[in-house]
């Protein structure tokens, strides 16, 4: 067995960094929202994550 010791704040291997990161990137569109906009932007992807939106860990 060995042990391997991380950083206390790796967030490359942290799953909901990866999530917001493809968000923020890749499913949300390059413009300026806001509060509300943004929160109905999060909600739709939300509601279709799984189906148009996926997510693999490789």
């Amino acid at each position: 067995m060995k042990f391997y010791f991380l950083p206390p704040y790796s967030p490359e291997l942290n799953r909901i960094e990866l999530l917001w990161r493809k968000m923020k990137y890749e499913w949300l569109p390059f413009k300026t929202f806001t509060p509300d906009e943004l929160e109905q932007a999060i909600d739709e992807i939300g509601s279709g994550f799984g189906s148009k939106y996926t997510l693999t860990f490789c």
